[in-house]
Parts: C-alpha cells; sequence; structure tokens
C-alpha cells in the first residue's frame, strides 16, 4: 500500500482535531465532576442536618425559629389563665423556668428538655436531663424597661453567676458554620461558660449563645451534664443547631405591652 502526501495529511489532521475534541471533553468532563461532587457534598450536608435536628420550631409573626438537636422535646408553655374581666394573663408557674435552679430567665421564647446518658464509674451509666433555653430582649423595648434592653446579656450572666456561684469563662466570638464552604449563612455569637455546678450530683456546664441582630438580641442557653455519651452526638448537633437560630431584626412598637400570656406573641409579621 502507497501512503501518498495527501493521505499523512488528512492523518495528521484528523489527529490534530480528535487531540482538540479529547482536550474539550476533558475539560468539560473535569468541571462535571467537580460540579457532581459539590453536589454530592450539599446533600450529604442537608441529610446530616435532617437526621441530627428536629424539625423547624418558630414563633408566630417570624420572631424566632430555631432547630435543636433531634433527642430534646420541647416545653410547652403554661396556658393562659382568664380573669373574672375575661382577659387573659399569663399562668402564675412557667414550666419552662429551670425549677431546678429556682431562677427566672428572663425573655423567655422556648424551652427544651431531654434525657441524656452520662459515663460514671465502673462502665455504667446514669440518665440525666439536659436543657435549652431560647430567650431574646424583645419584648423589653414594648415596655416600661426599653432603656434595659441592651443590657440583656449583661443582666443574664449576673443572674447565673449569682444563682450559680460561679464565674464565667471563655467570653469569645464563634462563628458557626466553621468549616466551609458554607451552605449556610455564617452567624457570630459571643460565647461564654459556666462550668461545675453540682445539680443532683452530677456537675453541669452553662453556656450563652447570644449575638445581635440589629437592636433585638437573640440568646440560646444550654445547659448539659458532663460526661455525656459520645453516641449521642450532643457535640455534633449544638454546633448544627447554633447554624439554624434566626429572629427578628425589628422591635415591637413602643407601647406594645408584655409578652402575651403563654408566651407565643402573635406579633405582626416580622422581618429576618
Amino acid at each position: 500500500m502507497t501512503i501518498t502526501r495527501d493521505r499523512v495529511s488528512s492523518a495528521v489532521s484528523n489527529l490534530a482535531l480528535s487531540g482538540v475534541m479529547l482536550l474539550i471533553f476533558g475539560c468539560g468532563y473535569a468541571e462535571y465532576e467537580t460540579r457532581l461532587g459539590e453536589s454530592k457534598k450539599y446533600y450529604a450536608y442537608l441529610d446530616r442536618i435532617e437526621q441530627s435536628l428536629a424539625p423547624k420550631w418558630s414563633l408566630t409573626g417570624n420572631l424566632m425559629e430555631l432547630r435543636v438537636p433531634k433527642q430534646f422535646a420541647q416545653i410547652p408553655p403554661a396556658p393562659p389563665v382568664k380573669t373574672e374581666d375575661g382577659k387573659l394573663e399569663p399562668a402564675a408557674i412557667d414550666p419552662r423556668q429551670p425549677d431546678y435552679l429556682n431562677l427566672q430567665l428572663p425573655g423567655m421564647f422556648g424551652a427544651w428538655e431531654s434525657p441524656l446518658q452520662i459515663a460514671k464509674g465502673g462502665g455504667t451509666t446514669e440518665t440525666r436531663k439536659g436543657y435549652i433555653y431560647a430567650l431574646s430582649n424583645y419584648w423589653e423595648f414594648a415596655g416600661e424597661n426599653a432603656t434595659d434592653a441592651p443590657a440583656f446579656v449583661e443582666t443574664l450572666k449576673a443572674q447565673l453567676a449569682e444563682n450559680l456561684k460561679i464565674v464565667p469563662v471563655d467570653d469569645q466570638p464563634q462563628t458557626h458554620p466553621k468549616v466551609m464552604p458554607a451552605y449556610q449563612p455564617q452567624l457570630t455569637y459571643n460565647v461564654c461558660n459556666f462550668k461545675g455546678k453540682n445539680i443532683n450530683g452530677t456537675n453541669y456546664t452553662f453556656e450563652v449563645y447570644s449575638r445581635n441582630q440589629g437592636s433585638i438580641i437573640g440568646v440560646l442557653v444550654v445547659a448539659l451534664p458532663e460526661g455525656i455519651d459520645m453516641q449521642q452526638k450532643i457535640n455534633e448537633r449544638i454546633p448544627m443547631m447554633l447554624e439554624s437560630f434566626n429572629f427578628t431584626s425589628a422591635p415591637p412598637k413602643p407601647g406594645a405591652g408584655n409578652a402575651p400570656a403563654g408566651g407565643n406573641p402573635a406579633a405582626k409579621k416580622a422581618n429576618f
């Protein structure tokens, strides 16, 4: 078989075209693989959230929303009491308050509890409750103490320090999510801890997470017993919870009164 110059030229052209097509296809395939990998990571993140957190809790009027670790159950507020003139007033006792401390947390919006297994000596475990409290200075802006609203966190920390007889430590900022790329907007909290409060023979740590949105302050107080079994994944789920915490940035109108009975404010729609 005789190989002519035209055949050689044609073969070279075809080889060059094949090389260009392979290069183009290779670049597109690499980009596709990258996008596919990112999609898998995102859906794995969503699945991890669904497996770790309870369904979203929110207050009427979009005042606050949160997803707590899956094992926590909401402590319902006491139903309002109707007075002789037909008005509704808050019940004398709020079951969401930490009665084990004989303390009234200010600005109570929601509370949750969960039985948790803690490690004891000899490989045994015991059940102790953990608690989460969602607080805000929101209603202080509507009442007579509006000027005290900016000092909400300092007042709360002073109350905890006095009741727990513990000086807070680790007062510093934390950003969540910590890992990049973040699939949620990053939120920065001021965090402090009250460590070593003995409650019924078990030491507890109280963590206070606070952040501002405009003049409104949202606070999560997490009270957990020391020695929690790692299988309950609390250390993984608390940061996920912090990613989900949101609340209004619009204060109530002056003179709107205090929080309605039952602690479920039916305010006008507020913007996050």
